[in-house]
């Protein structure tokens, strides 16, 4: 069960190797390489780094007229392309550890960060990034959204491992998702996810009823094996 639910909800397809080999690969990467780590792991550059990242600085504001949270954004843009677009993780974290040396203050790198480690299943990871996002843009819906995924994807794991605090991380998904939706109604994924988280408290009607609105948004991740699950268990 596990597996089917944990794809139709996050995605993450194109991965070719289990979540704990991914992150245990990733790690032995970023041990090597502080590009790899968010924030470059706060570790102390050598000059030469120091002088690629000025001559970047430079060139980079130089299209943008200076401004640093424009360059930013093309950064972080750049970033979800190459993770979702062509499933390069390594250039992904390299284009967001970019935007935020660019503007520490974008929230957006944080953003990043986090979705690097929850595509790598390492969700106690993401959320600490996506705390450090939320202390910058506590209204940040898409931070909240996936928040609230990384705890729907312990419960998941909760569930199969037959541990007993899976209610408990159903009620922190249901907490942040409920939290984004009151920010931004329209965004169709916070929609269709809260409708499974729904779904296991046991709240039918809310459960139908957003699984309704994310139809009619054409929400693509809507599968015909979701709303048999919501049938067969609101019988």
């Amino acid at each position: 069960m596990k597996i089917k639910l944990l794809s139709l909800l996050i995605l993450m397809s194109f991965l070719s190797f289990s979540q704990n080999s991914n992150y245990e690969r990733w790690n032995a990467m970023a041990s090597r390489d502080i590009s790899l780590q968010p924030e470059y792991g706060n570790k102390e550059k050598t000059d030469a780094q120091i002088g690629y990242d000025e001559k970047f600085k430079k060139d980079i504001l130089e299209q943008y007229n200076g401004d640093k949270r424009a360059a930013s954004k093309k950064m972080i843009d750049l970033g979800f392309d190459y993770l979702y677009k062509k499933g390069d993780l390594v250039t992904a974290m390299r284009r967001f550890n970019q935007a935020y040396l660019l503007d520490p203050g974008n929230a957006d790198s944080y953003y990043g960060f986090g979705t690097i480690y929850f595509n790598l299943g390492a969700m106690a990871k993401a959320r600490i990034q996506y705390d450090k996002g939320l202390k910058i843009d506590p209204e940040h819906s898409k931070i909240l959204t996936d928040y609230g995924t990384t705890y729907l994807g312990d419960f998941y794991e909760s569930l199969e491992n037959g541990q007993e605090n899976a209610t408990e991380f159903l009620e922190k998904a249901n907490e942040f998702l409920g939290k984004s939706m009151k920010i931004n109604k329209k965004d169709s994924n916070t929609i269709y996810k809260l409708s499974i988280v729904k779904m296991y408290m046991g709240d039918c009607k809310e459960a139908r009823e957003l699984l309704e609105k994310a139809k009619k948004m054409n929400n693509p991740n809507v599968t015909e094996s979701y709303e048999k699950e919501l049938n067969d268990k609101c019988k």
